[in-house]
């Protein structure tokens, strides 16, 4: 009954629906792992602005993107992104693109994810990491946030945390420990 209530307020406060047809969001989820950061990208652009997205994505423009252009496009996208831990710049490898189908798109009510891993050395004490996003290639609005995956005789704890006011950036203070 609450969840029903709940549904009923988002409603009627005009929370529902809150995507905007203009530009297009980038939320970034950064997971500290044993050994790596993972990355999921999430690109949702508005129906006002697909067109320049949907063509970096569909090469030949038959309106059906292949894993081969999913691929192409997660790789240019993830270039104009910068990932550094404790000053070293780190690169990402492309672990997978889900792309949902063109029409969705093109609408503006679906998203494109890109999951992507960098190496990092599971080592105690403190690290610090800064994630930015650069890709614009329309009106964006931008989103990072962190997470951790704790593993098996370690501890991770992120200490400090700040964002660019735009929500490109992220840097992240976090400590090691093992148990």
């Amino acid at each position: 009954m609450r969840r029903y209530v709940c549904l009923v307020l988002a409603l009627l406060s005009g929370g529902a629906g809150a995507h905007p047809v203009d530009e297009m969001v980038q939320g970034a989820y950064l997971t500290l792992t044993p050994g790596a950061v993972q990355l999921e990208l999430d690109l949702t652009p508005g129906v006002q602005v697909s067109a320049p997205v949907l063509k970096s994505l569909d090469a030949n423009a038959d309106e059906r993107v292949t894993s081969a252009e999913a691929r192409v496009f997660a790789v240019r996208v993830l270039a104009q992104s910068t990932l550094t831990l404790n000053g070293a710049a780190v690169r990402w490898t492309v672990d997978e693109v889900t792309v949902p189908p063109f029409q969705n798109l093109k609408l503006g009510s679906d998203t494109i994810k890109i999951y992507a891993t960098a190496k990092r050395p599971d080592q105690p004490g403190a690290g610090t990491l800064v994630y930015q996003n650069r890709y614009q290639p329309v009106k964006s609005q931008w989103t990072a946030n962190v997470f951790l995956q704790p593993a098996a005789g370690w501890n991770y704890a992120v200490t400090g945390q700040s964002r660019s006011n735009d929500g490109r950036q992220l840097a992240v203070k976090y400590r090691i420990t093992r148990l």
